[in-house]
């Protein structure tokens, strides 16, 4: 127990350092035991083969990644749809009480865009995370950590890629350690300079929370 207690000190101290906004130590989370061992579901129209690779980029997540994955799958709901003209790759929203929910466009995903599989997957995650764990004035400094280039394609791309976007789009390259593809799944954004720099407050959530579950 002093060794927990230890720890979560140390996250505080961290965060408080840095400028991180702080969680109370003692809150209790909005997340139960129960949610959390439901694990990640499915629709029933989810092929077998889909679930398959949604379930191997979960797996390449970094560790502290998947911590966070870990506490918010069991109340998020993946589902897919076909669009095969449409730019958008995937979608996550926040259904409030009925939980969150990530749809996938395998039309694409299982077509010209397999190689964007993991960065889709987790940057979808990336939403849900922001929306059940990440205060917002954290996401916007975390958003404003990435490089600008000046750029704004199709207007919306690039810079002028929205802060929940930029953290999503870098939350992915960061759980994945900069392995994704050079199509790129995301808004045109370049990796902050650091990945790690960027992702540790997030790996100091990771940390507190497993403190708290104990």
């Amino acid at each position: 127990m002093r060794a927990a207690v230890l720890v979560l000190c140390l996250v505080i101290g961290f965060a408080a350092l840095h400028g991180y906004p702080q969680r109370e130590a003692d809150a209790a989370s909005p997340i139960t035991a129960a949610d959390r061992a439901r694990g990640l579901r499915f629709a029933d129209h989810v092929a077998p083969g889909d679930r398959a690779w949604i379930e191997a980029a979960l797996a390449r997540a970094r560790p502290e990644a998947r911590r966070l994955i870990d506490e918010i799958d069991g109340l998020t709901t993946v589902t897919v749809f076909h669009a095969p003209r449409s730019w958008w790759l995937g979608r996550a929203d926040d259904l409030g009480d009925a939980g969150y929910r990530v749809r996938l466009n395998v039309a694409r995903l299982d077509g010209e865009r397999t190689l964007d599989r993991d960065a889709v997957v987790l940057h979808e995650l990336g939403h849900v995370i922001d929306f059940a764990l990440v205060p917002d004035a954290l996401r916007d400094r975390l958003a404003a950590q990435v490089p600008r280039s000046g750029a704004c394609p199709q207007g919306f791309l690039g810079d002028c890629a929205t802060a929940p976007e930029r953290f999503a789009d870098t939350f992915a390259k960061w759980a994945l350690r900069g392995a994704v593809s050079a199509v790129g799944a995301g808004y045109n954004l370049p990796p902050p300079r650091s990945l790690e720099d960027w992702g540790a407050p997030l790996a100091a959530l990771a940390v507190t929370l497993d403190v708290r579950a104990r």
